[in-house]
């Protein structure tokens, strides 16, 4: 029997709930853009995602309730949830590790599982159990297919260029930042975990190496994801990135910090079995140069054999390294051998296609880490199905064609290829 007892009887606390939820999304996105930022109106599209999945969240509570709920209550239950969820969210953020996401996560369930248990209990008279399951899933599905398809409801961006008399003011510190490096460095790598004995470990390092654009800090993101996703690495991963964003959340992805951090990881791996997935996303330059910028930071380009010189003097054998940037099939030549596996965005002598600030991955990172690595039984068959997608696109858009370059050494796909999850 109901007891016949709404928990709201107009729209307008809805409404009030989700504007404030907004305020406070992009009150907090704003705090975290870094230093001047502007207003990103892409962004919205990505707040309009979210906002359908709480409608969809709301609609399967309603229906799935016996008796029915009016969709009106369901709504307003989970527009009850957005503001502690905004909340939540933002504080872990604060935290910038995976272990305060998949907090976060947790708590944003349980909290939705309650007030759902609660409201649909006092609506209908009856535990709904079955409603909140359903819902709850339902929320992990949405949240599942967010990642998928690599939604950021981000509306501001620190400015892509500042004037000369008015830098940002952690660049008045540009030496102090860079001398600093190498502890922030040897901090992230010691917070990895420590590797899983009688089996081969896989290992990430993430370099997004210019910071006047997000996609690049965005696609390592993606990549270390679908990677430790398939390759067991979540918790062995570090990132570099240069990010106008912001200059403190991660260590700088500069070139004597790239061979600093290869040295440390190297030190936390088995070197006759770990494997390394060496993730480089950036400008690139003919010549086999990848670009290294961020803001007025006196930084070094990176070059082929700069690169294969630090990898060397790891010590690292078994690799995967993937670059995605214009001419960086330039690349394959100096870091091949037969414990390597090389993928490249573009031949080089061809540009690749993608690297704009309104998208958040280039058109090889799309097609690579987001569409055809997390489903391909091996590596070979995702940059086959990538290049294929990416040749698709590039004939439909009127390009030159990328070419993206692969490089499979003799021994790598059998030893790396057991890793696959």
């Amino acid at each position: 029997m109901s007891d016949g007892k709404p928990v709201v009887r107009s729209d307008w606390p809805i409404i009030l709930l989700l504007a404030v939820s907004l305020a406070l999304w992009v009150l907090g996105d704003y705090q975290q853009a870094g230093a001047n930022p502007e207003l990103f109106p892409f962004g919205a599209s990505g707040l309009a995602w979210y906002v359908v999945g709480l409608l969809l969240v709301a609609w399967v509570a309603s229906r799935s309730a016996l008796p029915r709920v009016p969709y009106r209550q369901s709504l307003f239950l989970l527009a009850l949830c957005a503001p502690p969820t905004v909340l939540l969210v933002w504080g872990g953020s604060v935290a910038a590790s995976d272990r305060a996401d998949q907090a976060v996560s947790l708590a944003v369930l349980v909290l939705v599982a309650g007030v759902l248990a609660w409201g649909l209990r006092r609506v209908t008279g009856q535990r709904q159990l079955l409603a909140v399951w359903l819902s709850v899933m339902t929320a992990v599905g949405f949240g599942w297919a967010s990642d998928y398809l690599y939604v950021r409801p981000y509306v501001w961006y620190a400015e892509e260029a500042e004037t000369a008399g008015d830098p940002p003011a952690a660049w008045f510190n540009g030496e102090r930042l860079l001398f600093e490096q190498p502890e922030r460095i040897d901090r992230a790598v010691g917070e990895i975990a420590p590797r899983e004995p009688g089996r081969p470990n896989a290992y990430f390092l993430g370099f997004a190496g210019f910071g006047g654009q997000k996609v690049f800090a965005e696609e390592v993101e993606l990549a270390a994801r679908v990677i430790g996703n398939r390759f067991g690495s979540l918790d062995r991963s570090v990132r570099l990135v240069n990010d106008q964003r912001n200059l403190t959340a991660l260590p700088l992805a500069t070139t004597s910090g790239l061979r600093h951090a290869l040295r440390a990881i190297a030190q936390r791996m088995d070197l006759a079995t770990d494997v390394l997935f060496l993730v480089l996303s950036s400008h690139g330059a003919e010549g086999a140069e990848l670009v290294v910028e961020n803001g007025t930071l006196p930084l070094a380009q990176l070059r082929a054999a700069e690169l294969a010189d630090a990898i060397r003097d790891a010590g690292i054998r078994w690799k995967v390294v993937v670059i995605s940037a214009c001419f960086s099939g330039g690349f394959i030549d100096a870091l091949k051998d037969d414990y390597s596996i090389i993928l490249a965005a573009a031949a080089s002598d061809r540009t690749s296609f993608g690297c704009a600030d309104d998208r958040d991955l280039t058109y090889f990172g799309e097609a690579f880490f987001r569409d055809a690595l997390p489903g391909a039984p091996s590596l070979r068959e995702a940059f086959t199905r990538a290049s294929a997608e990416i040749g698709v696109r590039e004939r439909k858009e009127g390009m030159e064609p990328s070419r993206p370059q692969a490089f499979f050494g003799v021994e790598s796909e059998r030893h790396i290829g057991g890793l696959i999850r």
